[in-house]
């Protein structure tokens, strides 16, 4: 059908918009990351030796210069310089990097395929190819699964990433493949269970794909990655044959997610805590635990835009987040009327999960929630818990009103176009400039034939285009039925 092919490229430019809306250097610990991608394949232009092993001889404009507006929203990027990343003699020594193997290296190996001298044009690509591994990914995943479970891959997603997720996703932080990887694995490996020849193998590859993009990026999603695959071998348990071959090919990528997770130390952190930040309430780790506890969901509404962006230096509207949250709360109480055989006890994991992940952490490092942890550590583990809610029987739909699906539509709409003129806005004048046209007064932008306004306006309508099509798809097909009201 010709909607569902428009409608992924309208998700591209959907998410690509959001890749412009914010400069080199934008996503967080950039310094660190965009050293790590030019270092990503060994030494080469752009990243030479240094006395030290720790250290790396790099661009200038890849290290302090790349990050000279974080942590002052009022600072636009002109501070970059209108040569910026046009000067490949100017070099420094910096420890800023994955020279010791502190993440996985396969994120930072395929993104150096796409570093060059001019660090704008490479940036630029590497947004786009990773916008484009999310819609092709889950575009492959869409039509490869059963037909009822496709509404659980779109719904989990749209209403898990905006903002958080459409602001890293194409961008140079491995963030960007843990969220990619969590919201195809779990799915792709339960339709492994579901399907049957071609398909069969073509969704096995699909998981293979998520697994080695997440546990190749970044430590914690390795471990998320190994959740997901237990949870599917849960949810699918069979005492069958065809049961344990399938289950097989689980455990074998579980075993791959390990190898990924043992090439860096980011696993440290377990054990020594995270950098020291604010510290709780007192040192008796009783104390801190529940001080913890109680503010937990302070990270995971953070994910909805209740926590600012970038390097937590772009505030949002309130606006934002209380859209987001609505319609990821109402996929919530949707799915929870329906009812499936584990699906509570894989739930309540995740859950678990969320809140026990950062208070073990932050305890660690006797810090409290609003230091050192951020929403998007979590937000791979909620886009997995809205995909894991929104699950129903085999061959039974998910039941929705069309009222349900069109304010979901709206809600998320609204939140993704305020978000993006938002961001756009921080990074082209500085948040001290308020005002709808983003082409007034403009300090900074790409070299680029279109505007910021362009931006904006061609990003939000494609978003809202991508998810009306895919809504009017699934409310007009045989898939959806009307809601029973009992007598």
């Amino acid at each position: 059908m010709a909607v569902l092919i428009v409608a992924p490229l309208l998700a591209l430019v959907a998410l690509f918009s959001w890749g412009l809306s914010s400069p080199v250097g934008a996503s967080p610990d950039d310094d660190f990351h965009l050293a790590s991608i030019w270092c990503g394949h060994g030494d080469s232009a752009g990243c030479a030796a240094a006395a030290s092993d720790d250290e790396r001889v790099v661009y200038r404009d890849l290290a302090i210069d790349s990050v000279c507006f974080a942590f002052n929203a009022d600072l636009s990027a002109s501070c970059h310089g209108a040569d910026f990343g046009e000067n490949p003699e100017e070099v420094l020594t910096t420890p800023r990097g994955n020279f010791t193997g502190l993440y996985p290296p396969v994120f930072y190996y395929v993104m150096s395929l796409f570093a060059g001298p001019d660090i704008e044009s490479s940036v630029l690509v590497m947004k786009l190819v990773n916008s484009a591994l999310l819609v092709g990914l889950a575009s492959v995943l869409f039509w490869l699964l059963p037909r009822h479970r496709r509404p659980t891959l779109v719904i989990s997603l749209a209403v898990s990433l905006v903002p958080l997720g459409m602001f890293l996703v194409p961008s140079t932080n491995p963030s960007s493949w843990a969220i990619i990887s969590a919201g195809t694995l779990w799915l792709a490996l339960l339709g492994v269970f579901e399907t049957v020849g071609r398909r069969r193998v073509g969704l096995a590859a699909v998981a293979l794909v998520a697994t080695v993009m997440g546990a190749g990026a970044r430590a914690d999603s390795a471990i998320y990655s190994g959740l997901a695959v237990a949870l599917v071998l849960f949810m699918a348990f069979r005492k069958t044959r065809p049961y344990l071959g399938t289950a097989l090919f689980g455990v074998a990528l579980v075993a791959l997610a390990v190898a990924l997770y043992l090439t860096s130390h980011q696993g440290d952190a377990a054990a020594n805590g995270l950098a020291p930040g604010a510290t709780g309430p007192g040192t008796d780790p009783l104390t801190l635990t529940i001080a913890n506890l109680i503010n937990i969901p302070s990270l995971w509404a953070g994910v909805f835009g209740s926590w600012n962006l970038g390097w937590l230096d772009t505030p949002l509207p309130a606006s934002v987040w209380v859209a987001a949250l609505s319609a990821f709360a109402g996929a919530v109480f949707v799915g929870l009327a329906t009812r499936v055989p584990r699906k509570g006890v894989s739930v309540l994991v995740i859950v678990a999960a969320m809140t026990a992940i950062p208070t073990v952490l932050l305890v660690q490092s006797n810090s409290i929630v609003g230091a050192n942890f951020q929403p998007r550590y979590l937000l791979p583990l909620m886009i997995m818990l809205a995909g894991f809610i929104l699950l129903t029987a085999p061959g039974r739909p998910l039941v929705t009103t069309p009222v349900q699906r069109w304010l979901t539509v709206v809600a998320l709409s609204f939140a993704n176009a305020i978000a993006l003129q938002t961001n756009i806005r921080r990074y082209v004048t500085g948040a001290d400039l308020p005002g709808v046209n983003l082409d007034e007064g403009v300090e900074w932008w790409w070299h680029l034939p279109f505007s910021p306004m362009t931006v904006w306006i061609v990003g939000s309508l494609a978003f809202a285009g991508a998810l009306a099509l895919l809504t009017w798809v699934w409310s007009t097909s045989r898939a959806v039925h009307p809601t029973r009201v009992p007598a």
